[in-house]
């Protein structure tokens, strides 16, 4: 398992990776390695076990941290993952769902009109507001 890694992946800035075994009563995570270094110095850590999974439980279920954006993708992903026939109908494939910070302050800076190019129909017609208000649901 990979407790740590950067965002960019193990190949450019690394992982911190570890061996997680249940042994009986206990949780042991142990032989922690890097790819790129030849040692760790990190000792083994013991767990009891029923206290391991409580901890596992709760942190999986714990979604305050997320930011708005991070949980729109988290449940527009599950929705394309538990509803196979749209990604199929599209002739995709599902890769990943996730949240761009940048992508989400471009959005709601300015009126897309102002920089966007007219393709197809008119230049007047797409500078008259909206008749109606989109939305996006997660269905």
């Amino acid at each position: 398992m990979r407790p740590a890694e950067a965002s960019c992946a193990e190949g450019c800035c690394g992982a911190l990776c570890v061996t997680i075994q249940r042994n009986g009563d206990y949780v042991l995570w142990d032989e922690w390695r890097n790819p790129d270094e030849d040692e760790v110095d990190l000792t083994a850590l013991r767990f009891e076990a029923q206290e391991y999974q409580r901890e596992v439980e709760q942190a999986t279920a714990d979604r305050s941290w997320e930011r708005p954006a991070r949980t729109a993708a988290r449940l527009l992903e599950q929705d394309l993952r538990e509803r196979t026939d749209r990604v199929a109908r599209w002739e995709c494939e599902l890769g990943a769902v996730s949240a761009s910070e940048r992508l989400a302050e471009q959005l709601v800076a300015a009126d897309p009109r102002q920089a966007a190019e007219v393709r197809g129909g008119s230049t007047d017609f797409a500078r008259q507001p909206a008749p109606y208000q989109t939305t996006f649901a997660l269905l």
